[in-house]
């Protein structure tokens, strides 16, 4: 019997997150190996459902298993609790695989004590080993130790795979029909309910749930240069990152800190101010939809992962681009507004 792996999409307002297409290149991976096939938990409301779909379809030829409700417009605990308790008590997957976003990391451990099966936090790389096993690659302790696991193929287990690690699953040349399984799920409102949806305030947010993230080096010359940054950072919605340089010289404090002894980012837009590019920052961002950098030096490493790269002192361009972007939404909301009046 082939090993089955499923894939937990992760959704908002329809739109599917990139660690969901990050978790399906690891699982068709191990699938490989494994001689397993792959498919896909997509959770969503009935106005939310097809938009999902839509973006899925570009990258997938798996079976998506569609699980609507109404209920499922918002995440909550114990309504996908119920959902893919139902689900998989017909699939009974060996492996299923979750983001360690905020929600997988809620939803994992409750999810494996719901089914009564493994669990295993935190996860970088998963492979076949020999005898039929896992080898399992994982972090604990705020990333500070790295923890090294074997795992039965024959015992049903639940990760939570890190974003940012795995490059993102191959969008298909030639997208044909999406097989979607859809499935009516009777589900009981939980304990809370969603008044009001707020975005995160990107100062307080954690960088490695940022859409933007502007991150500063050396070169930003000490604490008061982390200002101008911050000002960057606000016109963008972004959240504000930093190098172990930076962080070692106090001048950010260590929960801003990318790279292998900190965090794993992998955003929308990440801005490299300063930053010279060595390998232990490059681990933790390489993984950025767009990567912009900015620095002095016409050699700098980072330009070697950077998507668009600026040639000069920060301490001219950034304000300049502050300010031009500060413009810019200025003229888009006046724009705006003419044409809700006209």
């Amino acid at each position: 019997m082939q090993p089955l792996i499923v894939v937990i999409a992760e959704s908002s307002w329809g739109h599917v997150e990139r660690v969901t297409f990050e978790l399906l290149a690891d699982a068709r991976r191990l699938a490989l190996v494994l001689r397993g096939y792959v498919e896909i938990a997509l959770l969503a409301s009935p106005a939310n459902g097809d938009a999902a779909l839509h973006e899925l379809h570009a990258f997938v030829d798996e079976r998506v298993h569609l699980l609507e409700h109404p209920l499922l417009e918002d995440y909550s605990t114990s309504v996908y609790l119920q959902a893919l308790q139902a689900l998989f008590s017909g699939l009974r997957p060996f492996l299923v695989m979750l983001g360690a976003t905020a929600n997988g990391r809620d939803l994992g451990p409750r999810l494996a004590a719901r089914l009564g099966v493994g669990y295993l936090p935190h996860c970088l790389l998963i492979k076949g080993g020999a005898g039929r096993r896992l080898e399992i690659s994982r972090v604990s302790h705020g990333g500070r130790v790295h923890v090294q696991s074997s795992w039965s193929t024959e015992t049903p287990l639940i990760v939570t795979m890190r974003p940012g690690v795995a490059d993102v699953a191959s969008r298909r040349e030639l997208p044909g029909d999406l097989i979607v399984e859809r499935h009516e799920v009777e589900l009981r409102p939980g304990r809370v309910s969603v008044i009001e949806r707020l975005p995160a305030d990107p100062r307080t947010q954690d960088i490695r749930e940022a859409e933007c993230v502007v991150s500063g080096g050396r070169g930003v010359g000490g604490a008061e240069g982390f200002a101008m940054l911050r000002e960057l950072a606000d016109v963008l919605n972004a959240a504000i990152g930093a190098s172990r340089v930076a962080v070692d010289l106090g001048w950010v404090e260590h929960a801003r800190q990318v790279g292998q002894t900190g965090k794993t980012v992998a955003p929308r837009l990440y801005v490299a101010a300063g930053i010279s590019g060595a390998s232990h920052h490059l681990m933790g961002m390489r993984g950025s939809d767009k990567i912009v950098a900015v620095n002095v030096h016409r050699q700098a490493p980072i330009f070697a992962v950077s998507h668009f790269g600026v040639v000069g002192d920060l301490h001219q361009v950034l304000p300049r681009l502050t300010e031009r972007l500060r413009r810019d939404k200025i003229q888009a909301a006046a724009r705006k507004i003419d044409s809700a009046q006209a």
